[in-house]
């Protein structure tokens, strides 16, 4: 065992700074996505060239010279090009999900999607199931039960 000392309140303000950041991020690319003339497409390659930028400087800091080396391409495979393909295609659903939908419902698929690839972990890899997970699967089912029903009918009020 490690004896890393750990803080469970800077655990959970670390996540909660992270849910709000996550969702202030979704709701601004919504806004990007829906709150302009530029078409999807393009609105992708701006923001995929803030990220290939950044990714760059990261790889050339930490990895710099095995890279100048070797080549940035070395050690790629079958399994990461169909990785790589398979975020690229992630990222264009996620695009669209955001366009013709809306961030919360995005964040609906997210979650049961996670759900879904850990009932398929228990049948290929003997994923175990706990109660916390069991806990969770039951309030994202919950609220995508809740946020799939029909609004109700609103009284105006008299003037």
């Amino acid at each position: 065992t490690n004896n890393v000392e750990q803080s469970p309140i800077l655990g959970l303000v670390v996540v909660l700074l992270s849910c709000c950041s996550s969702g202030f991020a979704g709701v601004y690319f919504e806004k990007l996505l829906k709150g302009s003339d530029i078409s999807i497409w393009m609105r992708n390659i701006h923001l995929a060239g803030y990220g290939v930028i950044v990714g760059l400087f990261g790889v050339f800091w930490t990895d710099g010279a095995v890279v100048q080396e070797k080549g940035f391409f070395f050690g790629y495979n079958a399994w990461v090009w169909w990785v790589i393909a398979m975020q690229a295609f992630g990222g264009l659903l996620v695009a669209v999900v955001v366009k013709y939908a809306d961030n919360i419902l995005k964040g609906f698929a997210t979650s049961l999607a996670i759900i879904v690839s850990c009932v398929v972990s228990v049948f290929l890899w003997g994923f175990v199931i706990t109660l916390k997970f069991s806990v969770g699967t039951a309030l994202v089912l919950g609220a995508v039960y809740l946020y799939s029903l029909p609004k109700p009918a609103t009284k105006l009020l008299p003037n």
